[in-house]
């Protein structure tokens, strides 16, 4: 199973200014930093919580369906759409997998869990090649726009972005033990982690 991204976030879930605010930073000389912070924060936290945070398009690519219509678990909650499913055949061709053939179980909620696909009763998955990304699924996931992500991912990007710009190695090395991610952000991120 591989993802790709076709459609990165046209935002990020916060603004330079609030970033800046964070960092009780007047804007200047830093914005460039504190912008490459910001998306960094932004990956950071959807790698660890397996999310996306704003409106993303992503393809999603196997080897073909699962066996006895099981689940296609959709891996970057919470998820918005399904908008195409196609697979290569047994001729060889390309061909879509009609949308009347399948239902979308598509969570909601600030902790939604993985969406899936599964066919309708009395439908199977087609037969597909034997070949490498036979199936791929493009999906749309994400909380919508920067207003509807959740607060504590908000803050933990914070926590990361205030980490990062005090610290700009790899280790705080001036400490018994050092730090490489704020303790805090993992109480933040944790209770959203998809699994």
């Amino acid at each position: 199973m591989a993802l790709s991204l076709v459609t990165a976030p046209a935002t990020e879930p916060l603004t330079l200014d609030e970033a800046l605010s964070h960092l009780k930073v007047d804007a200047g000389d830093e914005n460039d930093l504190v912008g490459t912070l910001i998306g960094a924060a932004r990956e950071f936290c959807e790698n660890f919580t397996h999310r996306a945070f704003i409106t993303q398009t992503w393809d999603l690519k196997d080897a073909g369906f699962p066996c006895s219509g099981d689940p296609i678990w959709i891996p970057k909650p919470p998820l918005i759409s399904v908008t195409s499913i196609t697979s290569v055949d047994t001729t060889g061709s390309t061909t879509t997998w009609s949308a009347s053939l399948y239902t979308v179980d598509a969570p909601a909620g600030p902790k939604a869990r993985m969406g899936a696909i599964v066919p309708n009763y009395g439908e199977i998955y087609p037969a597909t090649r034997d070949v490498v990304n036979a199936v791929t699924v493009r999906f749309v996931a994400g909380y919508g726009a920067a207003a509807a992500v959740p607060a504590s991912l908000k803050a933990a990007m914070k926590l990361l972005i205030g980490h990062w710009w005090l610290n700009r190695e790899g280790a705080v090395l001036n400490q018994a033990s050092p730090s490489m991610v704020p303790i805090g952000v993992d109480a933040l991120l944790w209770p959203f982690k998809s699994f």
